[in-house]
């Protein structure tokens, strides 16, 4: 029997360091795409920044959108500060740092210096297109009231001093000049934007496909760890939607469903006879037997030590398991799980993954719930 490989991620930064990450970006090419495509079928975790050097990184071309930005910020705001139209495309692999100065790496860190100006606007991009679902997560560290950006797929979202610069004065996690965690779930053309946890932006909404940037402005930034990691075709429906939802209630079990958001909500105010009583899965999935299969979510519950199982068996008699049944005590803040497993005895178009969720009455918020087969 195999063994089932369990691997339970909390919010913690992903964990490949290979310094030749940087020239392992998978491409999935067609006639129609260039090479330099990250798809979500054929990447997975990569190393965009490499940590000793600007390889891979690279000043674009000013776009159409961005002129008629500047222009406009700068004819409504005397104090605007300069933002140089850039011709053609400037690269910077095997370069510590760029022919201005303004971009440079030390101690392996991605640092936006102060340029002469004392402010001025300009953009470093990877060269790696995104496409497809990902997550990518960055370490940051702000001067005082410094501002800065975080491109994806080509949009901005503010990156700053927050507490001092804004537009998200209201965290409690953040740490002044100090290193915090920024995690950006997109799925489709909406990301989730979290720092240390909290959330900044819901629904932010992003192109199609573009590439990863940081932005120079004001103030002295830092980045570190940028790392993306291409999710895999999702076999499970959204997670809010509460039709894709069957949830059991036996032997006396009482328990809701709602969504929140991007969010599924399950109450439990009643208990059956057995924890198994109260259930919330999604059902009619194809396992293959013998494959190797993630499963990845966040969770959080009312109140901390709430015990919630996840499972993964066959949706008909005998509801036996093949091959996930893990325990985990949910608290008060969103944690990431994800599990691997390999799928075993498995009935075609008849099996199911969900949580067990009968153990105390509690409210038990799912987000991000995601399903997928690993690569051979």
């Amino acid at each position: 029997m195999r063994l089932v490989r369990v691997t339970v991620v909390l919010l913690v930064l992903l964990s490949a360091t290979c310094a030749n990450a940087q020239t392992q970006l998978s491409a999935k090419k067609s006639d129609s795409e260039k090479a330099g495509v990250i798809d979500a079928i054929t990447a997975g975790d990569q190393a965009l920044f490499n940590g000793k050097d600007l390889t891979g990184w690279s000043i674009l071309p000013t776009t159409e959108a961005q002129k008629k930005s500047r222009a406009g910020w700068q004819k409504n705001d005397s104090d605007a500060p300069p933002w140089p139209i850039v011709e053609s495309k400037v690269n910077f692999d095997g370069k510590v740092k760029s022919d201005d100065g303004r971009f440079l790496v030390e101690k392996e860190a991605l640092v936006v210096s102060v340029p002469p100006e004392g402010r001025k606007v300009q953009m470093l991009y990877s060269d790696a297109v995104v496409e497809g679902d990902f997550e990518l997560r960055l370490e940051f560290r702000a001067s005082e009231n410094a501002d800065s950006g975080v491109f994806i797929r080509g949009k901005q979202l503010q990156c700053r001093d927050y507490l001092n610069a804004g537009p998200y004065r209201n965290l409690k996690k953040f740490k002044s000049d100090d290193w915090n965690e920024l995690v950006v779930v997109v799925t489709g053309e909406t990301a989730r934007c979290t720092c240390n946890g909290e959330v900044l932006e819901e629904k932010f909404k992003v192109p199609t496909r573009g590439p990863i940037g940081v932005e120079a402005d004001r103030g002295k930034f830092e980045f570190r760890n940028i790392r993306i990691r291409q999710s895999a075709n999702n076999m499970l429906k959204p997670t809010n939607e509460v039709s894709a939802w069957d949830m059991e209630r036996f032997e006396g079990g009482k328990a809701t469903v709602q969504a929140d958001g991007e969010a599924i909500v399950f109450e439990t105010f009643g208990l059956g006879e057995k924890v198994w009583d109260v259930q919330a899965y999604q059902k009619g999935l194809d396992f293959e037997e013998d494959a190797e299969y993630r499963v990845s979510f966040e969770i959080k519950a009312d109140r901390n030590d709430v015990q919630v199982d996840v499972f993964a068996s066959i949706n008909e008699s005998d509801w036996h398991n093949v091959g996930l049944y893990e325990e985990i005590s949910v608290t008060k803040e969103f944690k990431k799980y994800e599990f691997t497993f390999w799928a075993s005895d498995v009935v075609k178009d008849k099996n199911r993954i969900g949580f067990v969720l009968g153990f105390q009455t509690a409210t038990v918020t799912v987000a991000n719930f995601s399903l997928g087969r690993e690569k051979e």
